[in-house]
Parts: structure tokens; C-alpha cells; sequence
């Protein structure tokens, strides 16, 4: 039970923390953000690259050499690095990574190492370490809870089974309203005995709350017990009946009440899917699965149909309004993006994202992948020519047409000999 009263506290710090805003650390000199570096100057350092790559092999190796008593995991990763690096040299000069392929998309049997993530998983800190499909991971949550109800918090986790395991949205919030109402006319008029009853056979009883997951555990918390009274027609029926008024007992509604309202949905959260490759690997890895596509079976059938199509509308004059409502069209289809950043010393960073994440949740992804977290950088995309400026910062990766996969360079604002990514994520490269 410790866990659902830990997940209510988290969710009042965590609002008390976005107040107090940006984080640093204490011995940092905090700078105002910088603006962006030109394209240019950014072509300027990629045709210096291979200069810079073989200088920054030979450091880490003479890093290795520095330390008196290198671990093991700091030697794989030195070790890594410097074959990241021997095949960043045998690429074609200037030639970028072959970008995520659809075009095979339909075939079903395709050999694994083909693929660039074996499909899209999903996690939940509070139930656990697991990393399963979302059903997988949807499951564990309800048996979670249920186990919660048997705890001495029962209310609080029946709050949690209202907002979670029902649906949709609309029907979830004129339950919750309803609920609000039981016991917020009980906490006001605490001696009044027509708000101690609740009639199971009444109408709105009955469309708003009665369907619903975790509305008998709910009430039960709160203190009623289902029982048969008669009713005016001297007829028995189904009534929760309030069985303790006590002052000390109204308090405790009062409580449950303001917690029904502020609970928020536990809900499964996508795993990156963390991958450092090296650069032949990414070159090989770009065929995505099924997962990432909103398409049924008859719509993949259909999809040359659709191409040959659009081919035929490219020979006709088009308006704004006409590409607009195409482009918004083919936009639908796609429910995840695989992003991929490529760092100077040749390892390849790659994690799924949701299309609706923005670059920022990109750019955080990167940053909590590096050694050293804090510094400046830039990421460059290859087809756009451009950076991420900050005020491409909060239109979604599908609004930006990153969809279903994109390829950034990370261009930092001081070269590092030592390289980019940390250690214990350099070795997992051994075990793709």
C-alpha cells in the first residue's frame, strides 16, 4: 500500500517542481540559451570529421593507458568506441544512413536482424520492472491494484481503478462527477439521512456509475454497505446505505472525496527501446515493424493502389488546401517514430517515440544518454538541412513530418575527444 500512497505524493511534488522551474547543478554557471549555429558552420566541422574521428580514437585508447586501473566496463567502452569509429572511416565519405525503409513494410517474414526494433513495448516504475507489450503491461496494472484493494488504503486504490481500468474518458468523468456529488452532499449536510442512501435502481445511478470498474469497491470504502430496504411502495430494493456518521468518519469523505477528483489514470509508459549501434549495424536495421502503423491488413493491400494514385495527382495543378488534406491523410497512418542520432565518433543512438512527443522529449532522450548531460548541442537533420531551433520545439514529431523515422546528427558546441555516450550505454552494443 506503501506504493499508492507514494504515487499521490509524487504527483503533488512533481506539480510543486515544474513551478520551481528549470534544474542545474550547484557548481554550474547557469547561460542564458544560445542561438542556433548556421548550417554552414555545421558543414564546416562534418568535412573535418574524419580528422577529428581519428584524433578521438586515439584518445580514448590513450585514456585507457592514463588510468592506472581502468575498469572493465570503462575498457569495453574504449574499446567500442575505437571500432565505432574504424567503421565510421570505411563509410563512403559524406554518406549519410541509409534511411528507415517502408517499402517491405508488408512482408511478414522478414529475418530479425533486418529489423529496427523487434516492435513497441511499454513499462510502469510503479508496478514493476517489466518491459512488455501494452497489453502485457495493462494487465500487471490491474492485477496490481486489485491486490492494493486488500490493503488498508482500500479507498484510495478504488479512486485509482475508477480512473484507470475504465473507459472512454467521458464516461469515466460523469462517474467520478456523480461519485463527487454522493459524498460531497454528505461532507455538507452530514446529518441529512436522504444523502446517507444511494438507490441502486436509480436512472442516473444507473447510466453514470453502476457500469463502472471499481465503483462497489469505491463505495464500500467510503463506508456504505449494500443492503435491501423498502421502499415507498412498501417493496424491497437495493440501497448503499451509509452505516457511519461520525464526525471523525465525515472527515475521512471529505478526503476521499477531494482524492477521487485529484487521482490521475496509472498508465503504461512507452520504453524507448534504448539501442547504440554501430554504424553497419544501423546500415543493415531498417525495415519497422507492424507495430508502428495504424494500418489494418486491406489498407497495406491498398497501399500501391494509393501510390500509383498520388503519382497521378502529381501531374495535375494542386491546391494549397488539396496538399494540405493528402498530407494530413497519410499523416494518420502512423502511431510511432523510431528516431536516430548519429554522433561524430560513429555510434548510433536510436529510441521510439510516440508522434505526438515533440523534439524537446527528443533533445531530453539525448541528453540523459550522454556523459556529461549539461552540454550544448544541436541536432542536425540531414533531410530538413536544418537544426532545432527552439521554436520547433513544441509542434509534435508527426507535425514536423518525423514520421515513421528520422535521422539526426548530433552536432555539440565543443568537440570531445573522449566521446559523447556513456560508458554502460557503449558496451550494450556488444550484446546487438
Amino acid at each position: 500500500m506503501d506504493k499508492i500512497k507514494k504515487f499521490f505524493e509524487k504527483k503533488k511534488a512533481d506539480t510543486k517542481f515544474k513551478l520551481a522551474g528549470e534544474g542545474h547543478r550547484l557548481n554550474e554557471t547557469v547561460q542564458p540559451p544560445t542561438v542556433n549555429r548556421s548550417i554552414q558552420s555545421q558543414a564546416r566541422s562534418e568535412a573535418s570529421t574524419s580528422a577529428a574521428q581519428q584524433q578521438a580514437a586515439a584518445a580514448a585508447l590513450a585514456r585507457l593507458e592514463k588510468k592506472k586501473d581502468p575498469t572493465p566496463q570503462q575498457r569495453s567502452a574504449a574499446i567500442i568506441r575505437a571500432q565505432a569509429l574504424k567503421e565510421l572511416e570505411l563509410e563512403k565519405q559524406d554518406a549519410p544512413i541509409q534511411e528507415l525503409s517502408l517499402s517491405d513494410k508488408t512482408q511478414k517474414f522478414l529475418p530479425a536482424d533486418q529489423f529496427a526494433v523487434s516492435g513497441v513495448y511499454y513499462k510502469c516504475p510503479l508496478v514493476g520492472p517489466d518491459v512488455l507489450p501494452k497489453k502485457e503491461i495493462e494487465n500487471l496494472i490491474k492485477e496490481f491494484l486489485y491486490q492494493q484493494l486488500e490493503c488498508e488504503e482500500a479507498g484510495l486504490t478504488a479512486c485509482l481503478v475508477i480512473h484507470t481500468l475504465n473507459k472512454p474518458p467521458d464516461k469515466v468523468q460523469q462517474c467520478i462527477e456523480t461519485l463527487f456529488r454522493y459524498l460531497d452532499n454528505i461532507v455538507q449536510n452530514p446529518t441529512e439521512e436522504k444523502y446517507h442512501k444511494i438507490r441502486i435502481n436509480n436512472k442516473i445511478y444507473q447510466e453514470r456509475v453502476a457500469q463502472l470498474e471499481g465503483v462497489q469497491h469505491f463505495l464500500q470504502a467510503a463506508g456504505f454497505q449494500l443492503k435491501s430496504v423498502q421502499n415507498s411502495q412498501q417493496e424491497l430494493e437495493d440501497v448503499w446505505v451509509l452505516l457511519n456518521t461520525q464526525p471523525e468518519h465525515i472527515e475521512y469523505i471529505s478526503n476521499l472525496r477531494d482524492s477521487l477528483i485529484s487521482a490521475e489514470p496509472i498508465r503504461p509508459e512507452l520504453d524507448r527501446g534504448l539501442q547504440i549501434l554501430m554504424p553497419s549495424q544501423a546500415a543493415k536495421r531498417v525495415e519497422l515493424p507492424s507495430d508502428f502503423f495504424w494500418l489494418t491488413a486491406e489498407e497495406i493491400k491498398r497501399e500501391q493502389q494509393l501510390k500509383t494514385e498520388q503519382a497521378e495527382r502529381g501531374l495535375m495543378l494542386r491546391t494549397r488546401a488539396m496538399r494540405e488534406r493528402d498530407e494530413k491523410a497519410a499523416s494518420r497512418k502512423y502511431r510511432f517514430t523510431l528516431i536516430r542520432v548519429k554522433f561524430p565518433d560513429g555510434p548510433v543512438l536510436q529510441g521510439t517515440f510516440k508522434v505526438n512527443e515533440t523534439m524537446q522529449d527528443v533533445r531530453l532522450f539525448v541528453s540523459e544518454a550522454l556523459q556529461e548531460p549539461f552540454i550544448e548541442f544541436s541536432l542536425v537533420s540531414p533531410a530538413a538541412g536544418v537544426t532545432n531551433p527552439a521554436d520547433v520545439l513544441n509542434p509534435s514529431l508527426l507535425d514536423l513530418q518525423l514520421c515513421p523515422s528520422a535521422l539526426f546528427h548530433f552536432a555539440p558546441a565543443v568537440p570531445s575527444s573522449s566521446g559523447y555516450l556513456k560508458d554502460d550505454l557503449m558496451i550494450l552494443m556488444q550484446s546487438i
